[in-house]
């Protein structure tokens, strides 16, 4: 998840390759849990020709994309564009590795949107940005989102609920862990709600259509890789919480976190828990 309000870091999480595999070891949890359907939006595939995701990180989202559009078009179809955009450059793959219609570049989700990418895309997708925002930012992403759309394009955005991210894993370390994320969200004035915050805004907008948010639960769609869901989510919450502990200059904040970490740990593995959680995905057309 990225951290844009942070002028003091720019990621939520360390740049390195453990980070770099988490995320793409994450990216098929997230698919999994959404039906295993990497494309969402009701759009003709042979339609898309140009292609944005917002947040890219490794750009695995973009790989999986590509992969399933040539997948199901004709060899007649032209080449389709592909374009990653986030605001640290420290995951994208290395230039020389990148096929011709693939292009990574920096932007920030709540700066203007440059004028050579104004209206270029037919699919923008967006994914785990619940930290990226205080309350009232999620209506400017729509906005600049809207401007990347050409007529008749779609928004695609997935995401998790600030409030309940971390499951309902009855599990007293998990929560307590929970509870220290929602405590930090809220003393910074960070939106907990962002899918419905995203709903809002969309229905909102003069130029979008066909907005709507299904929601997704890692019990129905999840169990068949419950230890991948499990690490995923676990991974997530506790390095959250581990950063929340250090930057509050609590004297013990490395043992506190290890309590936490081995408790919630223990609490799932020794009580056989599944991590309860939701995954919302958010669709909008923009008007032909």
């Amino acid at each position: 998840m990225e951290s844009i309000n942070d002028d003091n870091s720019l990621y939520l999480f360390e740049a390195d390759e453990e980070e770099r595999a988490r995320l793409n070891n994450q990216h098929v949890v997230l698919i999994h849990i959404i039906d295993n359907k990497i494309l969402h939006a009701p759009i003709n595939p042979s339609a898309i020709t140009s292609v944005a995701d917002v947040g890219t990180g490794t750009g695995i989202w973009l790989d999986a994309i590509a992969a399933h559009l040539d997948s199901i078009s004709n060899d007649q179809a032209p080449q389709r564009q592909y374009v990653g955009l986030d605001i640290t450059p420290a995951h994208f793959p290395a230039p020389h590795s990148l096929p011709d219609n693939f292009a990574y570049d920096v932007w920030n989700i709540l700066s203007p949107v440059p004028e050579e990418r104004k209206g270029k895309y037919d699919l923008v997708h967006i994914r785990l940005l619940a930290a990226a925002f205080v309350k009232g930012q999620v209506a400017v992403a729509v906005e600049n989102l809207v401007q990347l759309l050409r007529p008749g394009g779609w928004i695609q955005w997935e995401e998790l609920d600030g409030e309940s991210w971390a499951g309902r894993v009855p599990s007293p370390h998990v929560r307590e862990m929970s509870e220290l994320g929602i405590k930090s969200m809220e003393a910074k004035g960070w939106e907990m709600h962002v899918p419905a915050a995203f709903v809002k805004a969309a229905e909102a907008h003069p130029s979008l259509q066909n907005v709507s948010e299904t929601i997704y639960s890692t019990v129905k769609y999840g169990t068949k890789i419950r230890d991948e869901v499990n690490t995923t989510w676990l991974w997530s919450c506790t390095r959250s919480a581990k950063m929340i502990l250090l930057a509050s200059g609590q004297p013990n904040a490395e043992e506190e976190m290890h309590r936490l970490e081995q408790g919630a740990k223990r609490d799932i593995e020794e009580g056989g828990l599944f991590w309860d959680s939701d995954e919302h995905v958010l669709l909008a057309q923009k008007k032909w």
